[in-house]
């Protein structure tokens, strides 16, 4: 017996991918986890590959299918180009899996507010392996600052934070400031002096937002140097905030946090003090719904 329609939401961060299924006909959601598929970092290809298979592992019990939906909200396709791109080379990869495949890929920020507001005015913060902040005005229209890759920006990230944190580690062997971070790198990682940092980093290939999480620890235990730098990272996301207000002042007063990031509660608190500095009068709330809610809600729709 065949199932009429296979329904799938797709939240692809820096990190990893949560996937979220449904199908008409059967009362279970399924839930799956897999890797990262941020196409500036992977490539179309492998992105695209790695939504693929982690959708064709889901539907494996459920074959055959008529008709199968995927929205996917993906970290590094923030233009309609390269959304266009990416859900064209997916619906080719799933062609062979339905009679009839639906696709539509949106920036991961898209989803992201759906979950917080519906389809209502408000701003996300996003701070995970990399960040954006993304709004939507009262007449609908959408802005968003940052998302500019680890290269270019993503302040308040992992990668922002990580890198923070192994420059200060530099410049403590160079007689700079000291910081606990020297003996959690060294716990860690090994580095114990210039020529394992420089090792670590440029042959190792150490991943930037992975020493994120020695920084939010230290910073939680005192260290001044950690401190410092959530502080400006956290001041860094707000000037973003500030950019945003001054290109468009139709945005209610609310904000959602989330993020990897924002899952450290030293972080988050830190965060929200900025905040409450910048726009003292807004809401403030961490989002406790996974966005892919958001993104197998839009699934729904996409060949009604």
């Amino acid at each position: 017996m065949s199932t009429k329609r296979f329904l799938v939401g797709l939240d692809a961060g820096g990190s990893n991918t949560l996937l979220r299924a449904t199908c008409e006909g059967c009362s279970e959601q399924m839930d799956r986890r897999g890797a990262a598929a941020n196409p500036q970092r992977t490539g179309v290809e492998q992105s695209a590959r790695t939504l693929a298979g982690l959708v064709r592992r889901t539907m494996r019990s459920h074959r055959p299918i008529d008709r199968l939906s995927v929205c996917a909200g993906v970290a590094g396709a923030g233009r309609p180009a390269e959304q266009t791109v990416l859900a064209d080379h997916l619906r080719r990869a799933l062609d062979d899996e339905a009679g009839a495949v639906h696709v539509e890929v949106v920036h991961d920020a898209h989803i992201a507010l759906a979950t917080a507001f519906g389809s209502g005015s408000g701003l996300v913060i996003i701070a995970g392996t990399g960040s954006v902040v993304f709004a939507r005005a009262q007449d609908d229209t959408t802005y968003r600052a940052g998302g500019w890759g680890y290269l270019l920006g993503d302040a308040g990230s992992g990668y922002a934070v990580g890198r923070a944190g192994l420059r200060a580690v530099a410049e403590a062997f160079d007689g700079g400031a000291n910081t606990s971070l020297r003996a959690r790198m060294d716990e860690q990682y090994g580095i114990d002096g210039q020529e394992a940092l420089i090792h670590r980093v440029y042959q190792d290939e150490l991943a930037l937002q992975d020493v994120a999480p020695l920084v939010m620890a230290a910073a939680a235990n005192g260290d001044s140097v950690a401190s410092e730098i959530l502080t400006s990272q956290a001041a860094a996301l707000m000037q973003q905030v500030t950019w945003l207000l001054e290109r468009e002042d139709g945005i209610a007063p609310r904000v959602a946090l989330l993020g990897g990031m924002l899952r450290n509660e030293h972080y988050a608190q830190v965060l929200r003090r900025a905040l409450r500095t910048q726009v003292p009068d807004w809401s403030v709330e961490v989002l406790r719904h996974e966005p892919v809610v958001a993104a197998l809600r839009r699934a729904r729709h996409l060949d009604e």
